[in-house]
């Protein structure tokens, strides 16, 4: 068996896998009072929109513009800007010391709208590339939302099992994530190196760093809200992006883009939430929770 062939392999196992298994560790999280909750906030949810739909792909199109960046890592940095709703997002809150209940319920909101986003707003802002809305909003369905709205139906009748099962699917989930990381830079590395030099790196970390600035700006007015849409804008749905690239630019560079994306979010995000979890105060729930 040649590399290949061997990462085709691991492929079509390890990005389903981690689609699915995110999906269910954020559904098993969360009972259906839960997911609708945070719609009784309008001006977060709102705001969440704006961060993760008009913000983000506004933000995409600036810097591949200034930047000129090859059209196929274009494709791949477009369609990340219309991926939202990343359960990574979760675990970066945390080292933040953000609102988890916030995190969460945005979480749920922004992965629910992007199932119906990402087929209509790609075939707009890629003009003249060709892409299957049906295939796109098929994919999403089958890998996100059927799992997770399983996932949150067995929160919502049967508690105890979900509680059990969270944990384990959630580890699960980070393994498929690593695996499939891994995995796409050992296929893609000798595209990953003709990245060098055509300024999709710098692309790629000022959409990172423009995102969490201006999520951070739009989040301000609500006490911890920055630390929240800074971390939603910027953290991008990876499982939702490699589904997508994967079923309609297999070939091209809009793959390793996503890797390439994906690596420099771990690289750049992971630190920054530490630091702002280290001075910051614990939310009032999770304090009074401690007492």
């Amino acid at each position: 068996m040649d590399l290949q062939t061997a990462t085709d392999a691991v492929a079509a196992v390890a990005v389903p896998l981690f689609a699915v298994t995110s999906m269910v560790a954020v559904g098993l999280g969360h009972t259906v009072q839960q997911f609708l909750a945070p719609l009784k906030d309008v001006r977060l949810v709102l705001a969440g929109m704006a961060a993760n739909f008009v913000v983000a792909p506004a933000v995409a199109f600036g810097v591949v513009s200034a930047l000129g960046i090859p059209d196929e890592a274009r494709i791949g940095l477009m369609v990340l800007a219309c991926a939202a709703g990343a359960p990574f997002v979760l675990k970066l809150s945390k080292l933040a010391r953000a609102d988890m209940a916030v995190s969460s319920s945005l979480l749920a909101v922004m992965l629910l709208a992007t199932i119906g986003y990402m087929p209509v707003a790609l075939p707009v802002l890629l003009p003249g590339v060709e892409v299957a809305p049906g295939a796109i909003a098929s994919v999403l369905l089958l890998t996100m939302f059927l799992p997770l709205v399983g996932a949150v139906l067995l929160r919502q009748f049967t508690p105890a099992a979900a509680r059990l099962a969270q944990g384990h699917v959630g580890r699960l989930s980070l393994v498929a994530m690593i695996v499939m990381l891994v995995n796409q830079f050992v296929a893609d590395h000798r595209e990953l190196a003709g990245l060098a030099g055509t300024g999709t790196f710098a692309a790629i970390l000022a959409f990172i760093a423009l995102n969490f600035g201006l999520g951070w700006v739009l989040g301000s007015w609500r006490s911890g809200g920055g630390a929240v849409l800074g971390i939603s804008a910027s953290q991008r749905n990876m499982g939702a992006a490699t589904v997508v690239v994967l079923a309609n630019f297999e070939d091209s560079l809009a793959v390793p883009t996503v890797v390439l994306a994906g690596f420099l979010a771990l690289i750049v995000l992971v630190p920054v939430a530490h630091w702002l979890g280290r001075g910051a105060e614990p939310p009032v729930g999770e304090a009074l929770a401690a007492h």
